[in-house]
């Protein structure tokens, strides 16, 4: 790698994780805010699973990503998906040209957005009532979708993915307790649907 193409491959890993430490600051204040007497142990709680062993949360965050992705490149390969030709696919493609960028969107991803959107905005809110819960784990995967409008603008499967991803995730977290399943299930599905467009195109 020449020193010019490094420093561009750096540039674009500090604004990968530019753009994804905001879900972390803003999830932190958050629970500064709604959870200040138990700060600590609420943020240890998002990875300790209810009623659940590590290895079985673990082992069901890689079957859901890995069926997750088997579904979604099936379909993408069946409708002949492409991604828009625009900036928020441009930066995707960079992104995955290199080991890094896709282990830093990947593991990055993964971690950072199930953190700030199912660990904060559903962890913080849930518990109250069943009816209250789902409406957050609406709300909570409706903006999730939302930030990803940008990227995938005009590509309606891809758009109806990520709402049902998140959705999965949301459930997942919801029905373990931990981030863990989440978050394994992100990493896998970014990991593997960003390897496919790259070597697609």
């Amino acid at each position: 790698m020449s020193d010019v193409s490094a420093r561009q491959h750096y540039k674009l890993l500090i604004q990968i994780l530019l753009g994804l430490t905001p879900f972390l600051f803003i999830g932190l204040f958050l629970i500064a805010i709604f959870r200040w007497g138990e700060f600590i142990p609420f943020v240890i709680s998002l990875f300790v699973p209810d009623n659940s062993t590590y290895f079985s949360v673990i082992l069901l965050g890689l079957i859901v990503g890995l069926i997750i992705l088997v579904i979604a490149v099936t379909l993408i390969i069946a409708t002949n998906t492409k991604l828009p030709e625009n900036e928020g696919a441009e930066i995707i493609y960079k992104i995955m040209k290199t080991p890094s960028g896709i282990a830093v969107s990947s593991l990055g991803g993964g971690l950072f957005e199930e953190f700030f959107f199912r660990g904060v905005l559903i962890g913080l809110f849930i518990g109250y009532a069943p009816l209250v819960d789902w409406a957050i784990i609406f709300i909570s995967t409706f903006l999730f979708w939302i930030i990803h409008i940008p990227q995938y603008k005009g590509v309606y499967l891809v758009l109806a993915g990520v709402f049902i991803n998140g959705f999965i995730f949301a459930l997942l977290f919801y029905f373990t307790g931990s981030l863990i399943p989440a978050i394994l299930a992100h990493a896998i599905y970014n990991l593997g649907i960003g390897i496919y467009f790259i070597k697609k195109y």
